[in-house]
């Protein structure tokens, strides 16, 4: 018993306060019910009764040294006695009572451990049921996430199950078949992302044309704009739409293409699929796959088919469309994402498909034999050409193509104006073109590049030196020019192939159906229409200058040098031609005249005017040289004077030096000497002096023969001052004839002198040439 327990049994007992049997009782209970609780009954039984002992020992001294007090103590002890038995019985009825209240509580104790225990148990199942349900729900929640589109939601979703939740419980079997099932559901939100982007691929290339419509359409307008701007300053005309100049002046036009009235493309699924792949670590299986779908769309769009047969280019257009759209697509999707969809991917796209785009487009031309759909077909292919360079794609492949276009429209343009100068030629009457009125004169100036001629008789109606053919021709040759560089006009890089096509086939145009029909013309005999046909070939070689400076007008203003025209040539070889075939035609008739010719070279007696051939060679002659002839030009005039007369003169002199002229007399030659001298008056009529010794020759036999002094042509100075054309063969061939037809008997004295004289110049220009 602990020295608190004694002490305060010992304040309990020798309290002062006990006589009263009810007194400290409360200080009893909780000292009781404390010895009772730590168990030490029989200590404190042991400790009372010791209590007890001592306080008999000192109630016995107490007594015996004082009876009275003793006895009054023992009375007093008695009544101690009585409160003990008391006491201890109550102590008993107490201690029974507390055994019995602490087996209740003990066994309420009990009863608590188990409820707490099973309370606990309840707690942990409830929070383990909750962390289940909450694994559950989150698996349920990642369902709604990814039928909801919110598949990157769905995704960090996941990941939390997996790295937080999934642990908490993954004892559990239902966690492990669920933490086994997270890439299945991984592949879902994935295969539920790819799904979307699937049909948002589908959508895009539903709205493909659509969107290349509104670029083609955009850059039509900033092509006019463009070419208002070149109108009003010239400088800006070598610059064309796309380079930097007119990008930076176009910057206040700027239009988005994907998002506007007319098409709206989100790109959220894309980024969203490209996001969702990432986070799976699978960026280059996406990108694999988007490759291989935009390449089997861009095949899809190949594989379309139109014809350009029945004039129809709606075909045509909605292809150069979709390539558009396509590739305008790709461009946004290049310059919207990092490490997706790079530049040299889609330019190796751009390579693949461009090569089959030129092919059928070149193909397709070949059913095109409109002109006018060709210039819409034309200005389509270069807006498709100019919306994607301005997107910064390669157009450099499109060159064959451009050549190809440029050389078709070349050839259709060369077919129809062929026809045209061909049937002109053709119909052409070959002769002097009137015009009545001054409206038609000036026409026809403004036509063929005409300029006023002072010799044109200024009233009307008024005849102009060249046919119908040659303004119906510059006509022509005018509006293939024009029809040609408006065809050209939206594509200033090509002028180099342009002029030269241009140029190339304006050569083939004149030289085989102007040139090659004016050169088969020169087979006929009809000496005017050879006129007429040299007027017009020098006419038409003045407008080949003509042309060639509005060729130099036309072509691209950084080209330089000389434009020549081969036609010029041509032209020039083709009047040569006509030239000498008038001069043959002449001629032929000149020897058709001399065919009439009956010369009498030993006649009786001498006439007084010229022979009656000549007369109507010389009236031919001059109704010729002052009608058919008139609008040559003089140079050509001249030179066919030149050419006639001195064929004219060499076969009279072939006439007379003829073998078949046996014998000459007097007579003849004084009849030859006044058709010589008829000749010589109508070649002096032409005032023409380069022409005035084309009967020379004649001249000098004339003179030789009715010289009385032959001798004198032995003379060198002398012959080569009176007879310098005269050949010493012919001479002898001369004076053989004169002499056979004179006897000496008949002769009279001067001629017998004069027939020796003749015979001694012979032998002595025999004996110098043998």
């Amino acid at each position: 018993m602990s020295d608190n327990d004694q002490q305060q049994l010992q304040s309990l007992v020798l309290s002062a306060e006990l006589n009263s049997e009810n007194e400290n009782l409360e200080q009893l209970g909780p000292i009781i019910k404390s010895i009772y609780d730590t168990g030490r009954q029989e200590a404190f039984l042991e400790q009372l009764t010791s209590f007890v002992r001592k306080k008999e020992g000192e109630i016995e001294r107490m007594c015996n040294s004082n009876y009275q007090e003793f006895v009054h103590s023992v009375d007093q002890l008695l009544k101690v006695r009585q409160g003990t038995v008391n006491l201890k019985n109550k102590i008993i009825d107490l201690n029974y009572d507390e055994q019995k209240s602490g087996k209740k509580v003990a066994a309420k104790k009990k009863e608590l451990i188990q409820t707490r225990r099973t309370q606990k148990n309840i707690d942990e199942a409830v929070e383990t049921l909750q962390l289940c349900l909450h694994v559950l729900d989150m698996a349920n929640r990642v369902q709604n996430l990814v039928e909801e589109r919110r598949y990157f939601s769905a995704l960090r979703t996941l990941e939390e199950l997996q790295t937080v939740h999934l642990r908490k419980v993954i004892q559990y079997e239902f966690a492990k078949h669920m933490q086994e099932s997270i890439p299945v559901m991984q592949n879902n939100v994935k295969n539920a992302v790819t799904k979307e982007m699937k049909e948002w691929l589908f959508l895009v290339q539903q709205d493909t044309r659509k969107v290349g419509r509104i670029a083609m359409e955009q850059m039509k307008l900033r092509q006019e704009r463009w070419r208002v701007k070149t109108q009003r300053n010239p400088d800006l005309r070598s610059v064309s739409v796309s380079s930097p100049i007119e990008v930076v002046m176009n910057e206040e036009n700027e239009f988005n293409i994907i998002n506007n009235d007319q098409v709206k493309i989100d790109f959220r699924p894309l980024y969203q699929c490209l996001h969702i792949y990432e986070e799976l670590g699978k960026r280059s299986e996406f990108k694999s796959n988007y490759e291989e779908d935009r390449k089997a769309q861009a095949n899809l769009v190949l594989s379309q088919s139109f014809t350009l047969r029945e004039s129809n280019e709606k075909g045509f257009e909605a292809f150069l469309q979709e390539i558009v759209g396509f590739f305008v697509i790709e461009h946004v999707i290049v310059h919207s994402t990092q490490n997706f969809r790079s530049q040299s991917e889609v330019d190796n796209l751009w390579d693949a498909v461009i090569s089959k785009v030129v092919k059928i487009s070149a193909e397709s031309l070949e059913d095109c034999h409109d002109p006018e759909l060709f210039q819409k077909i034309k200005f389509s292919l270069f807006t498709f050409i100019q919306t994607l360079e301005d997107y910064g794609f390669n157009v450099h492949s499109f060159t064959d193509l451009i050549l190809t276009v440029f050389q078709k429209y070349s050839d259709m343009l060369k077919r129809k104006f062929s026809e045209d100068f061909h049937q002109t030629i053709l119909e052409d009457d070959y002769m002097p073109m009137q015009v009545q009125f001054p409206e038609e004169y000036n026409a026809v100036v403004d036509a063929c590049w005409f300029k006023e001629d002072h010799r044109i008789s200024q009233a009307y109606p008024r005849t102009l030196p060249f046919s119908q053919a040659y303004p119906s021709c510059c006509l022509d040759i005018k509006n293939f020019v024009s029809q040609y560089y408006q065809f050209a006009e939206d594509d200033s890089r090509q002028y180099g192939y342009v002029d030269d096509i241009a140029k190339q086939t304006l050569d083939n145009m004149l030289i085989e159906h102007v040139d090659g029909v004016l050169r088969g013309k020169l087979q006929s005999t009809n000496i005017s229409q050879i006129v007429q046909i040299i007027i017009n070939l020098e006419y038409f070689e003045n407008a080949c200058e003509e042309l060639e400076k509005l060729l130099k007008t036309k072509r691209s203003s950084h080209r330089g040098g000389k434009i020549k025209l081969k036609a010029s040539d041509e032209f020039r070889e083709t009047r040569k031609k006509a030239e000498k075939r008038i001069f043959e035609l002449v001629n032929s008739k000149i020897d058709d005249f001399l065919e009439l010719a009956d010369y009498d070279w030993t006649p009786a007696t001498f006439q007084n005017h010229p022979s009656p051939f000549l007369q109507d060679m010389v009236g031919f002659l001059d109704a010729l040289i002052n009608s058919t002839l008139y609008n040559l030009p003089m140079s050509i005039k001249t030179f066919m004077y030149f050419d006639t007369l001195s064929h004219l003169a060499t076969s009279l002199r072939d006439l007379i030096l003829s073998s078949q002229v046996k014998r000459i007399n007097s007579n003849a030659v004084v009849n030859l000497n006044v058709d010589v001298t008829f000749l010589e008056n109508f070649a002096h009529s032409l005032e023409d002096k380069n022409i005035s010794d084309a009967f020379l020759e004649l001249r000098q036999i004339v003179t030789l023969l009715s010289s009385d002094n032959v001798e004198e042509y032995l003379d060198p100075s002398t012959r080569n001052k009176k007879y310098s054309r005269l050949k010493p063969t012919d001479v002898i061939n001369l004076f053989d004839k004169w002499s056979r037809d004179q006897s000496l008997l008949t002769m009279d004295p001067e001629e017998r002198v004069k027939k020796r004289a003749m015979e001694g110049v012979v032998r002595s220009l025999r004996s110098s040439l043998y």
